[in-house]
């Protein structure tokens, strides 16, 4: 890629209202953050990274081209401002934010689609320094297209990484929250009862059942012979 000139700063043609930020900023590609979202964390900005120096071009008119965007096809004159870059999360929503370097006013900003990265920054396909935003005005509801580039390749790389890292990290708690939601399983109930024909195996040394016992004056076998004739001799 080439590098980008260094020119005056005109006037923006996308402004959004201007926001104190309390959070200190941090080094480029440190994600300062908790591990889980509170509902407190919903209301506070945390600045994910920030480059001290990005420069911004108007595009060519016309739409995107078939084969992407190409940082070649962005004329000197098409460069339109210089300021620092700040990525700012607050809960699952990121904005990127380009600011005055000294004033620290809202130059442009650009929301971060968290279901698909490419339709709010877009790497060009002939530099990895360069990219292409979509601005937008949050009073009008208007969006842009402008492209963006960084000096340094490292700068470039700590932007980008920044980005994927906060989507990586919405997805995971939304996943962490669906879990948590989701009752415990619960199997169908237990039938304990016996069926059919079951033997059952008595321990060692258990007490066998007591056998019945014959009645008195009763053969054995239980059967009653017919009592002898009477004053018959024996033979």
């Amino acid at each position: 890629g080439r590098t980008p000139p260094r020119s005056s700063e005109p006037r923006s043609a996308l402004r959004a209202p201007r926001r104190s930020i309390a959070q200190a900023p941090y080094p480029p590609g440190i994600v300062a953050r908790p591990p889980l979202m509170t509902e407190d964390d919903e209301a506070i900005e945390h600045t994910l990274t920030q480059i001290a120096q990005a420069h911004l071009y108007s595009l060519p008119p016309g739409p995107r081209p078939a084969g992407g965007y190409r940082c070649q096809d962005w004329p000197k004159s098409s460069h339109i401002f210089t300021g620092r870059v700040r990525v700012v999360a607050t809960g699952p929503k990121c904005t990127i934010r380009i600011e005055d370097k000294e004033k620290g006013t809202l130059f442009a900003m650009c929301p971060l689609s968290n279901d698909n990265l490419e339709t709010s920054v877009e790497p060009v396909s002939d530099s990895s320094r360069y990219f292409v935003l979509r601005v937008a005005d949050v009073t009008t509801g208007r969006h842009a297209f402008i492209g963006m580039g960084f000096v340094d390749r490292n700068e470039a790389f700590d932007f980008n990484v920044t980005l994927q890292d906060h989507i990586k990290h919405v997805r995971y708690e939304a996943e962490a929250a669906k879990r948590e939601a989701e009752p415990a399983p619960t199997g169908p109930a237990k039938d304990w009862s016996l069926k059919g024909s079951v033997s059952v195996a008595l321990p060692a040394g258990a007490a066998k059942p007591a056998r019945e016992r014959p009645v008195a004056g009763a053969p054995m076998g239980g059967m009653l012979l017919p009592p002898p004739p009477p004053g018959g001799g024996g033979g």
